[in-house]
């Protein structure tokens, strides 16, 4: 549990105050739901390889990273509250490269590359998807041992 904290806050000790911010920070978002969420995307984005989806991606918006709720929270409660966390700014940066990565897989396709968009799907995307939700259970951890003090 300790090499979580450290993780996260970036010190050896765990301060009362800082764990209490993170509680109250992640109180407003469901992490279980964003979890699912981000685990859908791959599913999504390999019906949308496969020419089995009727979503209309577009690497535009695909890319941005706070218009789902994850980002959203991230670039707003999230920050406010965690910002100065090594954990969160992790957070915030596999995020970020899940969107980006997740864009190129679209625009891949959408420039005729279907191989080369399956290939990060299954390397690139994948592995920032796995992070993401390292991610979430490290701060769904800390969440609850927050909450248990």
């Amino acid at each position: 549990m300790f090499g979580l904290f450290k993780f996260f806050f970036g010190a050896d000790d765990i301060d009362t105050e800082e764990t209490k911010i993170t509680r109250n920070a992640v109180s407003s978002l469901d992490i279980q739901a964003e979890m699912t969420a981000h685990e859908n995307w791959k599913m999504r984005l390999k019906l949308y390889l496969e020419g089995q989806s009727t979503e209309q991606f577009s690497p535009e918006l695909v890319c941005h990273d706070n218009r789902c709720d994850l980002g959203r929270w991230i670039h707003g409660t999230g920050q406010e509250a965690l910002g100065k966390f090594p954990g969160f700014t992790t957070l915030m940066r596999h995020h970020q490269m899940f969107h980006y990565t997740a864009s190129n897989v679209v625009a891949l396709n959408l420039a005729g590359q279907k191989n080369e968009a399956n290939q990060i799907l299954q390397s690139q995307f994948k592995d920032y998807s796995n992070s993401v939700m390292s991610d979430l259970k490290t701060l769904a951890a800390v969440a609850d041992y927050a909450g248990n003090k």
